[in-house]
């Protein structure tokens, strides 16, 4: 796990993906240097990426992955459907590891988006080894998750609505908080559906 001491939640319904990102830049395995750390990374208009892992590495990874989707919107006249985006970033962390000249991230993604043409939302994951996970109703990323999926298991429905399924990422947050010895200040939200990208409210503690 590349980022064990973060926290990456994502929940998708019928109708849209919700990604949570905690906001701490943790130092030497234990210290929380800041508390305002952006983890996410726009890679479309309906589609997004949280990342956790040492800092150099989310930040290189998320802002080449980012670069390398939007040269292709630009070379083909249209964005990369979300599962196309998550191939993708599952076939760059494994030539990394298979290569010596490719770059290798230790990182662990979390990719939500809408797709238009199969008209419903996407959420899958991608951990350090190129193990991926597509097209899941709800994901973790981090140690925390380890709570939270029989938080899900009992709660979640594919009908939620907006107010329900945030409702369900914060208990799950929280859950974290209280059982997991990170003290994780806060989280950033974003939600994705056919209209597009939004900002949720962070969580803050």
């Amino acid at each position: 796990m590349a980022g064990g001491m973060h926290f990456l939640v994502g929940l998708a319904t019928d109708d849209f993906v919700i990604v949570a990102a905690d906001k701490a830049n943790i130092s030497f395995g234990a210290i929380i240097a800041t508390d305002d750390h952006n983890k996410e990374f726009r890679l479309g208009k309906k589609l997004t990426m949280a990342v956790i892992g040492e800092q150099g590495d989310t930040d290189q990874f998320g802002e080449y992955i980012k670069a390398n989707v939007s040269l292709y919107a630009v070379k083909n006249g249209y964005e990369l459907a979300p599962h196309c985006a998550h191939h993708y970033i599952r076939l760059l962390i494994a030539r990394g590891l298979r290569s010596r000249d490719d770059p290798r991230f230790v990182v662990d993604a979390l990719i939500g988006g809408y797709d238009d043409i199969e008209n419903k939302a996407y959420l899958g994951s991608v951990d350090y080894l190129g193990n991926s996970l597509p097209s899941q109703k709800f994901l973790f990323r981090g140690f925390s998750g380890r709570f939270c999926y029989s938080i899900m298991d009992q709660q979640y429905k594919p009908n939620l609505t907006e107010e329900e399924a945030i409702k369900l990422v914060d208990k799950c947050i929280r859950e974290g908080k209280k059982r997991f010895v990170s003290n994780l200040p806060g989280y950033r939200l974003s939600i994705i559906d056919k209209n597009g990208y939004r900002r949720l409210p962070d969580i803050v503690f």
